[in-house]
């Protein structure tokens, strides 16, 4: 994971101004890119070269819902993001709705396929085995792979048809799992609108075909020349329970470069 949209960046006092309409700046703005659409190889690249260059904090909420569409419980999420270090680094922490910490988990690409991870738990957050990257964070809907997107960086990859997604043209792109190694998803599938690049829905399938999570942007807009994302829903089959990831606040960050040997 290393890279953001450089045309979706606006200075630190415009970031703040704009606050969580610059969500996709941070953690889901992977998704976008102007590029013509063909196939996986030529989306996926520009998406994740386009990366942002400067580190970035994101402050935002993790809302699971009853099925009511209420909200159940609420997480906070800070996610601290340097992709265009010299070593790039993520970093995600969740606490509980009184700011106690719950978990974090650190994410450095040395080898982009086979990133390293450390993992704490507890309040304070201590060192603890890591869990299964494909496992319920909080018994929300949202695991720790969707919030690094891992699966933007499996090899292979290819469009297999157009279709609608709230009345935009998309692309439907598809991508299956790596071996070897354990996931959520057997393949996964992208729709990405053929117009102006957004990842409008990413659903997750397994081996046999059933889908198993679908994340959905629920809103998006037009600023400056700039499309951001506000929103995005998490659902999970076969139970059809919802999570929310909504975003408070996000902030440019000092980068602290290694000192040279």
């Amino acid at each position: 994971m290393r890279s953001f949209a450089r045309f979706m960046f606006s200075p630190c006092s415009r970031l703040r101004q704009s606050g969580a309409l610059h969500f996709a700046q941070a953690a889901w703005l992977l998704f976008l890119t102007f590029a013509p659409l063909s196939n996986a190889a030529t989306l996926l690249e520009p998406v994740i070269a386009a990366l942002p260059d400067i580190p970035l904090v994101i402050q935002g909420d993790l809302q699971r819902l009853d099925e009511r569409g209420r909200v159940e419980q609420t997480f906070r999420v800070e996610m601290v993001l340097d992709w265009k270090a010299e070593v790039a680094t993520a970093r995600y922490t969740i606490r509980d709705a009184f700011g106690a910490p719950l978990e974090h988990l650190a994410i450095t690409w040395n080898d982009p396929a086979r990133p390293d991870y450390n993992y704490l738990a507890g309040d304070p957050l201590r060192s603890a085995p890591l869990p299964p990257l494909h496992q319920a964070i909080q018994e929300t809907d949202v695991t720790w792979l969707d919030l690094s997107l891992s699966f933007l960086w499996w090899p292979g990859g290819k469009k297999t048809g157009e279709e609608k997604v709230r009345g935009r043209h998309c692309d439907i792109i598809e991508l299956p799992a790596p071996e070897g190694q354990a996931y959520a998803f057997d393949t996964m599938q992208l729709w990405v609108d053929s117009k102006i690049g957004i990842v409008l829905r990413a659903e997750g399938y397994s081996r046999e075909g059933d889908r198993l999570r679908r994340m959905d942007v629920k809103s998006f807009k037009k600023i400056d020349d700039r499309w951001v994302i506000k929103d995005l829903e998490f659902l999970r089959y076969p139970e059809k329970t919802k999570t929310l990831l909504r975003v408070r606040d996000v902030a440019e960050r000092e980068r602290f470069e290694a000192p040279a040997n």
